[in-house]
C-alpha cells in the first residue's frame, strides 16, 4: 500500500507541475534589417505652371537628411536635419514592399501642366528612378505616390514646404 501512495502522490505532483502556469516572453517588436551607410533615397519634386512645391530631398543611410528648395515652397535653398536610421530602414523595407525595382523607369501622362516627381534609391551603387508624370492615370501603382508622401513624412519636408502650414502661393524671392 505504501508503494501505491507514493505512485498517487507522485503521479499528483506531476500533475500540478504540468499545470503550473508557464511564463511565455513578452513579444518583441520585428527587428529590421540593418541599413547600408550607402544607401541614398531621393525624392525630387519639379514644376508645373501653377503653385506646386519645387524641392528635392535626399536621405542617407546614415539618417541626414538634405532638402533643396526651389519655388513654391516656405524655405528656399538648402536645410539639413537627422532622422533615425530606423527610419531609413522603415523607408527602404517600403521600397521592397513595393517591388519599386521591378517598376518602370518612368509613368508619363500625354498631357501638359503636370509635375513631374522622380523617387530614386541607390544601394551598392547601383541607383534605380521612377519618373512620375501623372503615372496613376498611366498605370502607375498608387504605392509609388503612396512611397512618395511616406519620404515626405519621414524627412519632415513639411517644417520646409508649407507656410503656416498651408501652401506657398508667392513666388521665391532670390
Amino acid at each position: 500500500m505504501n508503494t501505491a501512495r507514493r505512485y498517487i502522490l507522485s503521479f499528483g505532483a506531476f500533475l500540478l507541475a504540468a499545470c503550473a502556469p508557464v511564463e511565455t516572453p513578452a513579444e518583441t517588436p520585428p527587428v529590421l534589417p540593418p541599413v547600408n551607410s550607402n544607401v541614398e533615397i531621393r525624392l525630387d519634386r519639379g514644376v508645373c505652371f501653377g503653385f506646386c512645391p519645387a524641392y528635392t530631398v535626399t536621405i542617407n543611410g546614415e539618417g541626414q537628411v538634405r532638402y533643396e528648395g526651389r519655388s513654391f515652397v516656405n524655405a528656399v535653398g538648402e536645410r539639413t536635419a537627422t532622422i533615425p536610421r530606423g527610419d531609413v530602414a522603415g523607408l527602404v523595407a517600403r521600397f521592397d514592399e513595393i517591388g519599386f525595382e521591378r517598376l518602370n523607369d518612368a509613368y508619363r501622362a500625354n498631357v501638359t501642366d503636370l509635375p513631374t516627381y522622380r523617387v530614386s534609391i541607390t544601394r551598392n551603387g547601383r541607383t534605380k528612378t521612377v519618373v512620375d508624370y501623372g503615372g496613376p492615370n498611366v498605370g502607375m501603382p498608387r504605392a509609388v505616390r503612396d512611397l512618395q508622401a511616406e519620404i515626405d513624412r519621414v524627412a519632415g519636408t513639411a517644417q520646409w514646404v508649407l507656410r503656416d502650414g498651408q501652401p506657398v502661393r508667392d513666388r521665391p524671392e532670390h
